[in-house]
């Protein structure tokens, strides 16, 4: 590289330290934007892009992974090899500020795309270009460089509109209502028309009040027509989900699943043909208590990638974790991610939400969308909002009398759809089903 042009390693190099020495960091910078182009020298755009490759798999970082990263891609020796990881430890500041090292880098290689813009712009002139033309050139290169319109590029119109109509066609041609994929609740696919693709979809209730087992319920009914669905679970284990599920499919009491010893044969028979029918489902758990939001991220695009995932499903919002000063922050970084991670692939996203309890404690007030707990932005960033209202009688059992609020509905209508909660099964039923 030409020592010339602006740079400043030493932030690099303290940049790369610190990611080493706490996975955060890779975080905290990747979210202010900071990419590889960013850095001067090509060894350390290429351990940063090895850190970004470590981090969308949801692998650890550190001297081990990434040792065996930059060897996998045979460029371990290019970048110093293993003697300068090591150094790169000794480049760290006692009170590193990684945020700070970040705009520092940033800002460097703004400097260095203004000064080849510059130099573009006498190579031009020298060439015969006019000082109108290079000066129009100049100017157009120096507002990409201010607003960044070189990674983000404007679309005409045109450019996008037969894939567009070509979307709507289809469509439109397609049988029955439903165009996005199934809620598993016939009522609530009628007045939604289904889960769209690239939607974040928010659905809340209080604490035990059915959230997972809507979400489930949605899982099951797409696993079962062979859509492949990524559960992640952050509070209930793997094997208690999949004993809903064995309910679910089976329409078993899960009572009986639950405390199975004394069951005649004919239910251990049918509760065994549920959960072999459950095995062949295309459905992913991922169990983790402590998962971060960039892992969960991660995570998600490598199952679509790998497992042709159509739904995600987070169970719950408040319980990921992601760099933040307070819970609201940290909720709103989850909120965020998880819009972007629909809107980027395509794949709808169901996320969970506890709801906060009412002041006066008041079970049977119906909640509302600002009833989101910690975060506004659970309601800015939903395409579809889900209430799960479940009365309670003197005694504090359910009066049957479930509704599913569509609190917010950027292509439809709000309402509410009356149904049952069925505790036999854990799943939410039409009432016009009920009735019947």
């Amino acid at each position: 590289m030409n020592q010339s042009l602006p740079a400043n390693l030493e932030a690099e190099r303290s940049i790369l330290a610190d990611i080493l020495t706490r996975q955060a960091a890779y975080d905290e910078v990747s979210a202010q934007g900071l990419t590889e182009n960013d850095f001067s020298v090509d060894s350390h755009r290429q351990i940063y892009r090895a850190y970004t490759a470590l981090s969308e798999s949801g692998r650890p970082i550190d001297n081990v992974t990434l040792t065996e990263e930059l060897s996998r891609k045979g460029v371990l020796e290019s970048v110093g090899g293993c003697a300068y990881i090591g150094e790169l430890l000794t480049a760290l500041p006692d009170r590193p500020s990684v945020k700070s090292y970040a705009k520092i880098v940033r800002d460097k290689y703004a400097a260095r795309k203004v000064v080849h813009a510059c130099g573009a712009t006498v190579s031009a002139i020298s060439t015969g270009s006019t000082s109108s033309e290079a000066i129009g050139m100049l100017s157009e290169t120096l507002l990409q460089i201010q607003t960044g319109s070189d990674d983000a590029p404007a679309h005409r119109v045109v450019s996008f509109t037969d894939d567009a109509l070509r979307e709507w066609n289809a469509s439109a041609d397609g049988d029955g209502d439903l165009i996005g994929l199934t809620t598993g609740i016939n009522s609530l696919d009628a007045a939604t028309s289904g889960i769209r693709s690239g939607e974040l979809w928010t659905q809340g209730a209080y604490t035990s009040g059915g959230k997972t087992a809507a979400a489930l319920q949605a899982a099951a009914a797409n696993c079962g027509n062979g859509v492949p669905v990524a559960f992640f679970s952050l509070e209930m284990g793997k094997n208690d989900l999949l004993q809903r599920l064995w309910a679910i499919e089976g329409n078993i009491d899960y009572r009986n699943i639950r405390y199975p010893r004394r069951l005649d044969q004919s239910t251990r028979e049918q509760i065994n043909r549920a959960a072999l029918a459950v095995a062949e489902w295309p459905l992913f758990v991922i169990e983790d208590s402590s998962l971060s939001i960039q892992k969960l991220v991660a995570k998600a695009k490598l199952l679509i990638r790998r497992e042709g995932i159509k739904l995600v499903i987070v169970d719950y919002a408040q319980l990921v974790s992601a760099p933040a000063r307070d819970e609201r922050e940290r909720i709103t970084k989850t909120s965020n991610a998880l819009r972007s991670l629909a809107k980027d692939t395509g794949v709808p996203v169901l996320l969970l939400s506890q709801l906060s309890r009412p002041k006066d404690g008041n079970l049977n007030a119906r909640p509302n969308k600002f009833h989101l707990k910690e975060s506004g932005s659970l309601e800015n960033d939903a395409h579809v909002i889900i209430l799960i209202h479940r009365p309670v009688d003197v005694l504090g059992a359910p009066t049957g009398d479930d509704q599913l609020i569509i609190a917010k509905q950027r292509a439809g209508a709000v309402g509410i759809e009356r149904v049952y909660f069925d505790p036999r099964t854990l799943t939410f039923r039409d009432v016009k089903v009920v009735n019947q």
